[in-house]
Formats: structure tokens, C-alpha cells, sequence
């Protein structure tokens, strides 16, 4: 059991395969700020990863948690469009999701450390590729929504947002107690995005919220078992196909 318990955990802890890429002095500087994720990693404080997700992204899961509170036939008719929601009851939606959300990764690195999980290590090895962004912010998507030509083809090109993604290697060793009674050692090689907001026009509009919460020029982390296509929807003009590293693990002696 407590080898499953293993394997499962290293499982959400990060993971795919492919070639490099000239990166710039920002990009490197992504390696620097990871190594506080690293150390959150090390300890197991998953509620500290989560504090350090993309939060964009991070409202995605909250809203996920939301629907799943045992509101569910309220959350159907909203979708539905049953039910109007204004804008102080999504938000106390929201929070009531991230609250939820935050408890379950905590309880994740308290369930880690209870089965005996060791993070040996955590390293982050050269960016292996990086994108300039575009994010898809809310006058995007109301653009596509407009049916009486309200927003213009001017105020489209006005935005010019600008986000940066940076590939990251990474080394993981681990270590947690085998069905023998002894430890099992695996070091496991990956990758996570590091991703910053640069230039931000007023506040922006993602999933409903138009506050901005996002530090500009700071450096948020995003598990690279995240799809392709979940990062696509914050960004449409990453491509489908990025140069990754090699991963996969091997069991140390």
C-alpha cells in the first residue's frame, strides 16, 4: 500500500520529451526563482505550490472545486443560464473554491509525509525553450461573442499584453518505503513551465474575474502534466507541439 501511496504522490509532483532551443537572460532568471518552488517541493508544502501556481490557471481548479461543493444543481441552472450570478456572489464562489482547493494540496503533502515520502532533491537544470505570449483576455473573447459590431478592430490592437513562458528541466529524487520494509530510491527527470504577465493593459478579464491577479514580472510555476491545451486557452498563440526534455525515472541503488 505504502509503495502505491508512492508512486501515485511522485506522480502529482511533476513529467514527456525533445530538443533545445536558444533562451534569453529573462528566461534564465525563471531558474532562480524556482528554486523557491524546489524548496516547497523539498518540504512537501503543497499548499505553498499552490500559492505559487499561475493564477489563471489556479482559478480554473478553484472553479472546478466550486462546481463539486455539493452545489451541483445550482451550478447546473447557472450554466444553463437559469440562474443570474452577480459579480459578489461568483466571487464568493470563487473563493469558497480555492479555499477547497488549497485544503486538498495541502492534505496532499501531509498524506506525503505521512506515507513516509522523502524529497531527496529537487534541482532545475537550463530553460530549454521560451515563448512571448499573448494572453486571451476578456475583449478577445467578448470579440467573439459581439454579433452588432460593437468592439472595433482598433480597440483589439490597442491590447498589447504580453506574457512570457519558460520550459524547465527538472531532477527529482525521492525516496519512500517498499513493500519489503526497506527504501525505494527513484530519481525522476521532468520539466515545469515558469510563467510571468509583463505587460498588462488595466485590469484583465479571465473566467469572469476582471481583477488582475497576477504580480507583473513575477515568476509563477505550472506542473508540467498540465495539457497542452489548458495552457493553449490562456495563450492561443503557443504552439501545439514544444521542444521538451527527456523524462522518465530510474530507481537508484
Amino acid at each position: 500500500m505504502k509503495a502505491w501511496i508512492c508512486s501515485t504522490l511522485l506522480g502529482i509532483v511533476l513529467a514527456a520529451s525533445s530538443s533545445a532551443v536558444p533562451v534569453s537572460e529573462t528566461a534564465r532568471g525563471a531558474v532562480e526563482a524556482a528554486r523557491s518552488y524546489g524548496a516547497a517541493v523539498r518540504s512537501c508544502d503543497m499548499g505553498w505550490a499552490l500559492d505559487s501556481m499561475y493564477p489563471p490557471l489556479k482559478r480554473v481548479y478553484a472553479e472546478q472545486f466550486s462546481n463539486r461543493s455539493g452545489r451541483e444543481a445550482e451550478n447546473a441552472r447557472r450554466i444553463m443560464g437559469l440562474t443570474e450570478e452577480s459579480p459578489e456572489q461568483a466571487l464568493q464562489r470563487y473563493r469558497e473554491g480555492l479555499r477547497a482547493l488549497r485544503e486538498h494540496y495541502v492534505k496532499m503533502g501531509q498524506m506525503m509525509q505521512k506515507s513516509g515520502v522523502k524529497i531527496e532533491s529537487f534541482s532545475v537544470r537550463e530553460p530549454m525553450a521560451e515563448y512571448i505570449l499573448t494572453p486571451h483576455t476578456g475583449l478577445a473573447r467578448a470579440a467573439q461573442r459581439d454579433r452588432e459590431g460593437r468592439i472595433s478592430a482598433e480597440d483589439l490592437q490597442g491590447g498589447n499584453e504580453r506574457s512570457r513562458l519558460v520550459v524547465l528541466p527538472t531532477t527529482l529524487v525521492v525516496s519512500c518505503p517498499d513493500r519489503s520494509g526497506g527504501v525505494r530510491r527513484v530519481e525522476r527527470r521532468a520539466h515545469i513551465y515558469a510563467i510571468r504577465d509583463e505587460v498588462v493593459n488595466g485590469p484583465m478579464d479571465r473566467n469572469g474575474f476582471t481583477t488582475h491577479e497576477t504580480k507583473i514580472n513575477k515568476w509563477y510555476f505550472v506542473d508540467g502534466n498540465t495539457d497542452i491545451n489548458t495552457l493553449r486557452a490562456f495563450f492561443p498563440d503557443l504552439p501545439l507541439h514544444l521542444p521538451l526534455p527527456s523524462s522518465g525515472e530510474r530507481v537508484l541503488q
